[in-house]
């Protein structure tokens, strides 16, 4: 069915070209009346050129750039460790780097822990999704050759700003931008400094974005009072979605759906807000404010009146 679209398509450009070219009788005037059929001829065998590279070529598999090296990613039954938390779940992909990771103890287990529930977990991403590997091969799992980046922090930052374009163009507009394939620049906040790595979207208990700032702006609210107003009531928001993400932890997605939305919403414009560090408006902050406030005020109440 493709390939007949394709030649009625043809089909029906040809007779489209050939009446444009009757009724430019001054182009056709120009052209010596020998060589008429001749163009005519070399447009249809173009024509057919393309059609057929597009026959011969269809159904072929994508270009090798586009897999793996070692070819399909391993699939694994995940095992829950002995001294997992009980109820706890663990991540969506049963990669080889996370079957692994469960039981190899201490930091590097802490990490699978860490990443349940997270962003990057509810989007079905996996460990070698950002640092890379072999995902078939465990012995190979950390060889150069399969992208294994390991933690570099400059080639993580690199791929923080492939994946998410905008914040990384608002946060280059600001004053924290820094080039971090030249060198790591401890003046300058990294993606992770503040967002986590494996936690991203799922932050520690004692996580507090205003200290974060406190940490080079002790003068935050002096200097920025409005966008310091936006970053507290930030913090306030997220004291009250940890205790509904912890409620629903073994739920695939954490937030109840009536809520899903607006958090998203707020993340965005929080995001565009922060990721600039530039005063804003009082009644841009107000307005942003206000959203939060009913939003925590709505999540608190889903709490008490949750089973």
């Amino acid at each position: 069915m493709e390939i007949l679209s394709l030649v009625a398509v043809l089909c029906a450009f040809v007779v489209a070209v050939v009446r444009f070219l009757v009724r430019q009788k001054r182009v056709l005037q120009s052209v010596p009346a020998k060589r008429i059929p001749t163009l005519l001829v070399g447009l249809a065998g173009a024509i057919l050129f393309a059609a057929t590279a597009h026959i011969i070529t269809a159904g072929e598999p994508k270009a090798a750039g586009d897999a793996r090296p070692e070819g399909k990613p391993a699939v694994k039954t995940l095992v829950t460790p002995k001294n997992w938390p009980e109820d706890y779940p663990l991540p969506r992909v049963g990669s080889n780097c996370v079957a692994c990771h469960l039981t190899a103890g201490r930091e590097l287990t802490a990490a699978a822990k860490n990443f349940v529930r997270s962003v990057h977990d509810m989007q079905d991403m996996t460990c070698y999704d950002c640092h890379g590997g072999n995902t078939v091969d465990d012995v190979k799992a950390h060889e150069g050759e399969f992208g294994f980046i390991g933690t570099k922090k400059s080639a993580h930052i690199a791929g923080c700003s492939e994946c998410h374009t905008e914040a990384a163009e608002a946060l280059a507009a600001g004053p924290h931008d820094w080039d971090f394939s030249k060198r790591i620049n401890t003046e300058y906040p990294m993606c992770f400094d503040c967002h986590g790595n494996h936690d991203i979207g799922n932050p520690p208990a004692d996580f507090k974005l205003a200290a974060m700032c406190a940490d080079c702006h002790d003068k935050l609210e002096k200097r920025f009072p409005n966008l310091a107003s936006v970053v507290n009531d930030n913090d306030r928001l997220w004291e009250v979605m940890r205790q509904v993400r912890n409620k629903n932890l073994a739920k695939s997605e954490p937030v109840p759906p009536m809520f899903q939305k607006e958090v998203a919403a707020l993340r965005t414009e929080t995001m565009q807000v922060i990721h600039t560090v530039k005063e804003i408006p009082a009644d841009r902050a107000a307005a942003l404010n206000k959203r939060v406030d009913a939003l925590r005020t709505e999540l608190e109440k889903w709490l008490q009146s949750a089973p």
